[in-house]
């Protein structure tokens, strides 16, 4: 069975004094339901290690955390996991693997490719309504779940990257990579209960 490698948020738990890397337990049975075998990454292994170790067919970039170099204040946030996710995409890149982010996992993508993001209101713990541009899509529009305080505004979309859709505040809430591999949506897939297949088809037609 092909793998699919997924990155963690880090969590900080005080009543054990650990730190923890963790993924919610739904992204296990998204990526059966794909077809791959899921692979949680652990942010202190070197990602160059684990892509010669490991044969692993596409990667998933997934939500939590907020990126230390936007939102320093942040109490969740996690230089080591930004780093992580950084040089993953890059070896990602040099391999020819293909890359998802989800929420932050858009966002890093967007700032790796120098883009950048910005605060905004009411799209936390709501839906909203979507319009999809159909380069990849048959549907033109719909609702999704929405949990994210930082979006991306269309001046701050990255090199090469181009919207797949909109929400109806105009800020960017899917993107494709013009050449590589990539693409990013700012919804979660593994919180609808049951999973849209449109976005079972969308994620699969990427990492296939």
């Amino acid at each position: 069975m092909k793998i699919l490698a997924i990155s963690q948020r880090v969590e900080n738990v005080s009543d054990y004094d650990e730190k923890r890397d963790c993924l919610d337990q739904r992204w296990a049975y998204l990526v059966r339901k794909l077809g791959f075998l899921p692979y949680p990454l652990s942010n202190l292994i070197s990602p160059e290690e684990i892509v010669e170790s490991i044969n692993i067919s596409a990667i998933i970039l997934t939500g939590g955390n907020s990126i230390y170099r936007f939102d320093k204040d942040a109490q969740d946030s996690s230089r080591e996991r930004d780093l992580f996710e950084e040089r993953l995409i890059r070896i990602a890149i040099e391999e020819k693997i293909p890359v998802v982010g989800i929420c932050r996992g858009m966002q890093i993508i967007n700032t790796f490719f120098n883009g950048s993001i910005s605060k905004i209101e009411n799209h936390v713990g709501t839906r909203h309504k979507l319009n999809f541009t159909n380069k990849y899509l048959k549907e033109r529009s719909r609702d999704v779940n929405s949990y994210h305080k930082w979006c991306i505004e269309e001046p701050g979309l990255g090199e090469s990257l181009f919207p797949l859709a909109l929400a109806e505040d105009g800020t960017i809430e899917s993107f494709y990579h013009k050449e590589l591999p990539i693409f990013g949506i700012m919804w979660h897939p593994e919180r609808e209960e049951p999973f849209n297949q449109n976005d079972l088809n969308l994620i699969k037609g990427f990492v296939e």
